[in-house]
């Protein structure tokens, strides 16, 4: 609904208003309704035209609001020594503790998205690649945000262009009509309006394919700079916030470490499991010594009753 929805909806309604104040209002705009309303084609361009001016204003006003939110999207401070990878899911508490503004934007996403990374790698030695990596998906991101409008720049000239090709095949289709009745002065006459609406409908096309150019332009470049922003402050937050064992001076230290733990948690697994077995071995023999002695002493004194008796 964003990138396509919205924008249709907002440019079709915008669109009925526009032709209803031209055609119904209460003022008259010749000039207007020479170019806007002059042709099928006119009709669909200015349209188009709408639909693609609200897929920017819909990107824009989105834009603002990364804007605001920009500011108020932070984490807690980066402690002397750094923090621990087990505190990842705190940090990741805390992005998901922040307005939905905020998490929806271009740097919460990308905050939330690397803690997340860091949390069940359960390290951050590949902190930076995740971070480039997930600045380079939001740039396509970016990249196809614009893709309706793109395409509306395209097909906006060619309509006009199909406008002109009809206009003129109207125009003499016209001519050779009224020629053949005789009326040469209104035939040429007709000629001239047909040429009149046919480059008029590349006129309007041209005119409004630049329009939304420079409207693409700006916008664009307005979320290039957020984007920017964002890879400087994702990179303030993150980079040097996590504990790392060097891994950049020995690369195989953070293997090495993973492994320890592993052997440790192994041993520490199976002197638990040794103890348990040991205790109850020796829970088993003092039963069974129990019982022995029970009935050594039951024998001892059967012996001596009978030896009394």
């Amino acid at each position: 609904m964003g990138s396509l929805g919205w924008p249709i909806c907002i440019g079709t309604a915008v669109g009925i208003g526009f032709y209803a104040l031209l055609l119904k209002g209460p003022y008259e705009a010749p000039f207007l309704q020479r170019y806007f309303a002059s042709h099928p084609v006119a009709y669909v361009a200015t349209m188009m035209f709408f639909i693609g001016v609200a897929a920017l204003l819909v990107r824009a006003v989105n834009l603002v609001g990364q804007f605001f939110w920009l500011g108020r999207t932070t984490l807690s401070p980066i402690p002397d020594k750094g923090q621990p990878v087990s505190e990842a899911g705190q940090l990741l508490s805390e992005i998901q503790a922040l307005p939905g503004g905020a998490r929806r934007g271009y740097l919460g996403g990308r905050l939330e998205q690397a803690i997340d990374s860091v949390r069940r790698n359960d390290s951050a030695d590949r902190l930076d690649d995740e971070l480039k990596y997930l600045s380079d998906m939001d740039a396509d991101r970016q990249h196809d945000a614009y893709s309706l409008v793109r395409i509306i720049i395209w097909a906006t000239p060619m309509l006009g262009f199909l406008g002109t090709v009809v206009g003129i095949t109207q125009a003499l289709g016209d001519l050779a009509t009224r020629q053949m009745g005789g009326d040469l002065q209104v035939a040429m006459q007709g000629l001239l309006s047909g040429l009149y609406v046919a480059f008029d409908t590349t006129a309007l096309a041209l005119s409004l394919s630049i329009v939304l150019m420079f409207m693409q332009f700006m916008v664009n470049q307005w979320e290039t700079q957020l984007l920017a922003v964002v890879d400087v402050r994702a990179n303030n937050a993150l980079v040097g916030r996590f504990q790392q064992l060097g891994a950049a001076h020995d690369p195989h230290l953070a293997s090495i470490e993973l492994m320890c733990r592993k052997v440790i948690d192994s041993t520490d697994e199976l002197v638990q499991r040794q103890s348990k077995l040991w205790q109850q071995a020796m829970d088993g023999v003092g039963e069974k010594w129990q019982q022995v002695g029970q009935q050594t002493g039951e024998s001892l004194a059967k012996i001596l009753q009978d030896s009394l008796g």
